[in-house]
């Protein structure tokens, strides 16, 4: 009883203001309003809401007693005791059970009701085995189930609208463990805004009448697959290992009345009735697992022939296994048909076409070219499938939308912007197919793309206008796919490559400003210090020698540009010329020595048994190659580095050969291991972050490995990132005839090396006594003031100490004051400096020093700066580049030179004019040629010709003077151009040229080539 209301309903309606009829649904209200039931204050019912928001059936009437003043009691009571009852009643008999939730104003579960009966309906006794939860019952879903009636539970509580109604056929295990089929149903009572209050809802156990179902498709299934043909009919639980028998061929009735499993069955089949060569092939197609694992997948059928023995006579028999139409997929139905009529008609069709050779050839290259046909079926949405080659890989027949949705699935198109599905739609087919001649074909391959087809339909039936089937005949054409694949790939490839190439070379124009500019920043920084120093001649000369040599290697740089595509194809040539290590490693330091300063490296140059000086090769080549090297080292190495040049030679077994080993180390950024494996190759940089403002070709390495290779040289790189880099170089080089030669008057004469280093000490020392000089070393300017004290006090004084100029404690220039205190002038002093000595050359000369040698310090460079002060000859300047050019005197002969540039025959004409020789100039070919026409015999000693020229050019012009008659067409011709490739020089000498000169002129080349002609 929720209330006792003791009044009259009069009185009541009118204290409760009507709230009374608000607590009832509306439409449950009306019986308050009703006449009769104020008349005769009798009973009504209807559903209120309780306080938690929950519907509650309640009973209003009035009881038979009155209060103690008379006024009538009003009792508000639930219906609970009756309905209870007949709701249990009901449940019983359909065998069903209450449950319910309730759920928050979002909509989530929160309190779960399983009735009393429905845990007894699945074997549980109480709340202590069957709890109050919902995954209690969610967790006994069969897994084929679970989510898809989780999901409708979910979508019908979340529906405000009550469109989506909870009705579901379900399979739940039972305590036994065992699954039995339930069907549940359900309503929800929302909340005034739509929101889920409580579902509550009915479950019934279908599980019989399920069974039953299936048992009447089974039964439906055999009577559809039904033949007379059919020895034997009976399915199979392929989990359990049972079998049902529907109809059996009487001589076979002893395998099914003998076999308890269906594994017994197949082996007395076997065993008593399939014919000895097809006993294992038959074992194995009956085999439980291998047809569970063919029905679960996209298998329909599975089918195989054999012959069995039956009342004495061998038949043919067609085993079959169709997967069982219903839901449950561990049944099979099996029949077993006599097959021996149709064998033999096969038999006898095989025959004819035997008879027919060329129809049975074409139908094998038929079949070798379409592996598969469909018939489709477009009007009725059906398909057939043949598989000629092959499993079946769909089913035989079905709906023709299945099949596309099946297609689909495995392959694609090879155009991304159609589908598959949409090519095969009856509607496109029917669009490409208007005629009866037409053919629609389109390529298209597996989804892993290892497959590839080449699908063609083509009409087969028509009703008027419309088409209604076609055949689809599939090809595979992967073979062939495949090599047009490759060969687009191959050909993008070459396209990427070449892209690359071009993207690298562009690359490496814009960053040839860097390379360019640092020979051209020390030609105008020593021009502009010739300038500051014009009165100084030696300071001058000086600059002009260092900016010669900047400016050779300026042009070796621009020869490495044009050379880019010889060294790409492998024609790069070298050219053979004397030179010496010495001015090779002089050449180098000018070069590089700007940048290093720059950079504030300490730059160390190590000498170690070097005997011969003098060699043959390109010294060009050669030094490219350290200048790369150098360049990267100073580059790569962070401000304050370490640099180290090392130059040994090795013994190899052959006199005409000397083999040299350099090796330039740092201490920079070095290399990581994936770097190294590419970095030879041209325009390739390291992607690091350490690099990204460092300017770089990324040519110079390819380059430096080339040029190496060509002179059956090697290479080594020993780097790790932060350890810094070390690239050891060996190159083979000849040795020249007259290079070693004893210097007599230097025998046995001592000398006194001083030095901090003790490795330049020892190495200096060695090559003194190499020369035959008695060495000594010291390592401090204190050490060497006292032994020559020391020495002097005897009377047997040093011939000259050799001092480095930067030492701890003392310096080279202090102690040479030092010495010439101790000893006076009677011993030679040489300050050894590892470059330029101009800016101390003034303070050492005051402090007694007599010469200067730079490191590192050759054998020739010591003995010849040793030598002057035996014999009293002074010092050469090797850097007054035109002193012995200046000396030859060629009067009375004259040349005629032909070049079209102006500032070119000025300079030319100058430099030449030097030997006294008289000068003609042509502007052209044809203004040279009208020159020595016209002159007299033998007017002309020499002509220097140029190559590239207007009117007429170097070649032409030097055929036309060669046809001459007499010495006119015999005068010597030198081609004086800047076409100076290996190629370019033999060329001159296949048109009649004498000699080539490149440009811009070696004054040393110009002087042997004016000796030999003139």
């Amino acid at each position: 009883m929720l209330h006792n209301l003791n009044h009259s309903y009069e009185s009541l309606m009118e204290q409760t203001k009507g709230s009374l009829k608000n607590l009832f649904y509306k439409k449950d209200a009306a019986f308050l309003d009703n006449a009769r039931f104020r008349q005769i204050q009798g009973a009504g019912e209807g559903r209120i809401l309780t306080a938690d928001g929950s519907p509650v059936y309640v009973r209003l009437y009035k009881e038979d007693a009155a209060d103690t003043d008379g006024t009538p009691i009003w009792v508000l009571s639930v219906r609970m005791n009756w309905a209870y009852e007949n709701l249990a009643l009901v449940n019983e008999s359909i065998h069903s059970a209450l449950w319910y939730y309730e759920c928050n104003e979002n909509g989530e579960i929160v309190n779960v009701n399983w009735s009393h009966a429905f845990r007894q309906m699945l074997g549980y006794h109480d709340i202590l085995d069957f709890p109050n939860k919902l995954d209690s019952w969610s967790n006994l879903l069969h897994p084929e189930d679970h989510d898809r009636v989780m999901q409708l539970l979910l979508e019908t509580i979340a529906d405000k609208t009550n469109t989506t109604k909870y009705n579901v056929e379900y399979r739940l295990k039972m305590q036994d463990g065992q699954y039995q089929w339930f069907r549940a149903s359900a309503e929800v009572i929302r909340r005034l805004d739509g929101s889920a209050n409580r579902i509550a809802g009915i479950i019934s156990n279908i599980d019989a009448e399920k069974r039953s179902r299936m048992q009447a498709q089974r039964a439906a299934a055999f009577h559809r697959a039904f033949t007379s043909a059919n020895l034997c009919e009976y399915y199979v639980n392929l989990e359990k290992n049972t079998f049902d028998t529907f109809k059996v061929e009487p001589s076979l009735m002893t395998a099914f009345e003998q076999s308890h499993t269906w594994d017994e069955l197949i082996r007395f089949f076997v065993d008593n009735y399939v014919v000895e060569e097809d006993k294992k092939s038959v074992t194995d197609f009956y085999n439980r697992a291998y047809i569970t694992k063919k029905l679960k997948g996209l298998e329909t059928e599975l089918c195989q022939e054999c012959r069995i023995v039956l009342n004495g006579e061998e038949r043919w028999v067609s085993n079959v296994v169709m997967r069982g139409e219903i839901e449950d997929s561990e049944y099979a139905m099996i029949f077993l048909r006599d097959i021996t009529e149709s064998k033999a008609e096969t038999a006898r069709r095989m025959q004819m076409a035997s008879d027919n050779a060329s129809m049975d050839l074409l139908i094998k290259s038929m079949v070798r070219l379409l592996d598969r046909f469909v018939v489709c079926d477009l009007e009725n949405d059906r398909y057939r499938f043949y598989n000629l080659q092959g499993e079946m890989i769909y089913a035989p027949t079905g709906t023709y939308h299945d099949f596309v949705e099946q297609v689909a699935a495995k392959y694609k198109t090879l155009e991304s912007l159609d589908t598959l599905d949409a090519m095969i739609s009856p509607e496109n087919i029917r669009r490409n197919l208007q005629g009866e001649n037409d053919i629609y074909k389109f390529e298209y391959c597996s989804m892993d793309e290892n497959t590839y087809k080449i699908a063609s339909f083509i009409p087969l039936e028509w009703n008027g206008t419309k088409l209604v089937k076609a055949l689809l005949g599939s090809m595979d054409v992967s073979q062939e796919k495949k090599a047009e694949i490759e060969s687009h790939k191959a050909l993008k490839e070459a396209y990427r490559a070449a892209e690359n190439a071009n993207c690298a070379k562009t690359e490496f124009l814009s960053n040839m400003s860097h390379d360019i500019r640092t020979p051209m920043n020390a030609i105008v920084g020593l021009t502009a210090i010739a300038g500051a120093n014009i009165e100084s001649q030696d300071r001058v000369i000086e600059c002009l020698g260092k900016i010669t040599k900047s400016s050779r290697h300026l042009l070796g740089l621009i020869n490495e540009v044009l050379d880019m595509a010889r060294i790409e194809s492998g024609r790069m040539s070298l050219a053979e010329e004397d030179f010496s290590l010495s001015e090779l490693v002089d050449n180098l330091l000018t070069i590089t020595k700007p940048a290093i300063d720059e950079h504030k490296h300490q730059l160390e140059v190590h000498i170690e048994h070097i005997e011969h000086e003098a060699v043959c090769g390109d010294s060009l080549r050669i030094q490219q190659i350290f200048v790369n090297l150098m360049s990267n080292a100073v580059k790569y190495t962070p401000d304050g580095g370490n640099i180290t040049l090392t130059i040994k030679e090795k013994p190899n077994g052959f006199s005409e050969l000397g083999c040299y080993e350099f090796s330039i180390e740092d201490n920079g950024i070095g290399m990581t291991p994936e770097f190294q494996k590419i970095m030879f190759e041209p325009f390739s940089r390291a992607d690091d972050h350490r690099t990204t403002k460092v300017q770089g070709t990324g040519l110079g390495m390819a380059i430096a490995r080339n040029i190496v290779n060509l002179m059956n040289g090697d290479i080594q790189v020993e780097s790790a990132p932060n350890k810094g880099t070390k690239i050891t170089v060996t190159v083979y080089l000849k040795l020249q005839e007259n290079e070693k030669e004893q210097k007599k008057e230097l025998l046995d004469l001592p000398v006194l090396v001083v030095d901090d280093d003790k490795t330049c000490c020892e190495s200096t020392v060695a090559t003194l006594q190499e020369i035959g000089i008695a060495g000594e070393w010291v390592l401090t300017g204190k050490e060497a003031v006292e032994r020559c004290a020391a020495r002097h006090k005897t009377g047997r004084d040093y011939f000259a100490v050799i001092l480095d100029w930067k030492m701890p404690e003392m310096d080279g220039i202090a102690t040479a004051r030092k010495i010439r205190e101790q000893v006076g002038e009677d011993v030679t002093i040489i300050i050894l400096t590892s470059f330029d000595f101009s800016e101390i050359e003034e303070e050492a000369r005051a402090a007694g020093v007599n010469a200067f040698m730079a490191k590192p310090l050759f054998r020739s460079r010591l003995t010849a700066t040793l030598r002057q002060f035996t014999s009293g000859k002074k010092e050469k300047n090797a850097r007054n580049y035109l002193e012995d050019f200046a000396k030859e005197n060629y009067a009375g002969k004259r040349i005629l030179l032909v070049e079209d540039n102006e500032l070119n025959r000025e300079i030319a004409t100058e430099i030449i004019g030097m030997t006294g020789v008289t000068i003609d100039s042509a502007e052209n070919g044809k203004i040279a040629v009208e020159k020595v026409m016209e002159a007299p015999e033998k007017w002309y000693d020499l002509i220097f010709m140029d190559i590239q020229m207007p009117i007429m050019n170097g070649y032409e012009a030097t055929a036309a003077i060669r046809s001459l008659a007499g010495s006119r067409g015999k005068v010597p011709i030198i081609a004086m151009t800047a076409n100076a490739f290996a190629e370019d020089v033999q060329l001159a000498k296949n048109t009649g040229m004498n000699e080539h000169i490149a440009k811009p002129l070696d004054l040393n080349k110009l002087n042997d080539v004016l000796k030999q002609w003139l």
